[in-house]
């Protein structure tokens, strides 16, 4: 996912005009006397409610001896009982209800979301609020989650590209709590009591760590009438715990080489880069669908061109945490053509900041052939916004998310700052990324036989 996904709320619901000459739909943005900040959005064009809840809860939050308590406790949450209902009872209701829903837990947040009809609005909202704020954790249900876990766990160690991406982080941010494997590992699942997981759901699921987020066929007074009422009656906990200082650079590259039970070699190359509050983000966004999305990504076209072949495929991606960011590659590739990849990929990644982005850095008649990789990768990012905005969920989901990623007070135009690059901030970015950094290497190789 590459970070423009995190910005889509502001994007979308502070900024994005509608065609035509339709009115703008009526948002409000508030706080609750319990700390709880509230995000509404009236969007007429389905019957439905999209309520999204996000907590500032991930594995930054955890120790070494916890890691992997914040998924644990998302998965908890959602198939797990309450004080008022059993696990069994809630999934019942929301199939009843036509609803659907999901979460996430990431390095920095756990997010829970419920998407269904607009005349259950009501139950939607309390549902979450049950789930949230007044969780009943028994030592039978723990173990039946872990078991869970556990299994996912192998699931993807047996995906490169997922067990790819954690191997990356850990090593990109060593010692770090961004570094912990978000899912844990089978040592510290097995390791975690129903006392771990109390104490970290009292002191993190509090409305002042939290934020919610709707988007719906009702009139804004009205849905904020409701949340008043329905989350209104949650105490304030303690203020939320301090942010971790940003990861350090690292000193020297590192690589990692594990066989799997695959048939093509795997490479994924990272590097870190700018935060979510970084102004270099916009820069990054745009870089990324240049490097690595697309059709034609300039990081696939230079190991694929001419004779060399090095590569079957090659995707990049951004990501921005609240204190940290990372451009991750993922690359396939024939086994014997591992170094050569490396190397090409790292000689291309660090020139990257001399690279022609449009034709106008181009001298003469040459830019005439040239091909316009800077405005082809806005009209993506527009065309991935405009899709974010079709999605009330998502919509939804980005926003409760961006507010509590977000440190700035001001609205933000995304799509304007997107406009306005130029070739020479994304040559910037690949500078500051590329040129500066020392990367890490993951392989995997098939298992020897």
């Amino acid at each position: 996912m590459v970070n423009l996904l995190l910005l889509i709320g502001t994007v979308t619901a502070l900024s994005l005009p509608l065609s035509g000459q339709a009115p703008r739909p009526v948002e409000k943005l508030f706080t609750l006397d319990n700390g709880l900040r509230v995000f509404l959005f009236e969007r007429a064009s389905a019957p439905l409610v999209n309520i999204v809840a996000s907590v500032n809860a991930g594995s930054k939050d955890e120790t070494l001896a916890t890691s992997g308590l914040a998924h644990l406790l998302e998965h908890y949450v959602l198939f797990r009982g309450t004080d008022l209902r059993t696990g069994g009872e809630i999934a019942r209701e929301i199939r009843n209800h036509g609803a659907i829903f999901n979460a996430h837990t990431g390095q920095d947040l756990a997010t829970f979301e419920i998407s269904l009809p607009t005349e259950h609005f009501e139950f939607g909202l309390r549902n979450q609020k049950e789930i949230l704020f007044d969780l009943k954790i028994g030592e039978a249900e723990l173990a039946a989650e872990k078991e869970v876990i556990l299994e996912e766990i192998k699931q993807i160690e047996d995906d490169p590209f997922r067990y790819g991406g954690s191997l990356i982080y850990q090593n990109l941010m060593p010692g770090h709590p961004y570094g912990r494997p978000v899912y844990g590992s089978p040592a510290t699942i097995g390791g975690l009591s129903r006392e771990d997981m109390e104490r970290f759901y009292r002191r993190l699921f509090v409305p002042n760590n939290a934020a919610l987020a709707i988007v719906g066929n009702l009139p804004v007074a009205e849905m904020e009438a409701r949340v008043r009422a329905v989350f209104g009656v949650v105490p304030r906990g303690e203020p939320p715990p301090a942010l971790p200082e940003r990861p350090r650079p690292l000193e020297k590259a590192v690589e990692v080489v594990k066989e799997l039970d695959v048939d093509e070699a795997y490479l994924i190359i990272g590097v870190q880069g700018p935060d979510y509050n970084d102004p270099g983000q916009y820069a990054a966004d745009v870089l990324t669908q240049v490097l690595g999305q697309g059709i034609n990504p300039m990081l696939a076209v230079a190991l694929k061109g001419g004779r060399r072949n090095l590569v079957n495929s090659a995707q990049m991606t951004y990501i921005a945490l609240k204190r940290a960011g990372a451009f991750v590659a993922y690359l396939t590739l024939d086994p014997k053509n591992l170094a050569a990849a490396k190397r090409e990929a790292v000689a291309f990644l660090k020139k990257a900041w001399t690279e022609n982005f449009s034709p106008s850095d181009i001298p003469g008649e040459e830019k005439t052939f040239a091909y316009d990789h800077l405005e082809g990768a806005k009209n993506s990012i527009r065309f991935m916004v405009q899709q974010a905005w079709e999605s009330g969920r998502g919509l939804a989901a980005s926003m409760a998310i961006h507010l509590l990623l977000n440190d700035k007070e001001t609205k933000i135009d995304y799509l304007d700052r997107i406009a306005t690059l130029q070739s020479s901030d994304l040559r910037e970015a690949a500078s500051v990324s590329f040129s500066r950094s020392e990367f890490v290497f993951v392989s995997f190789v098939p298992r020897k036989k």
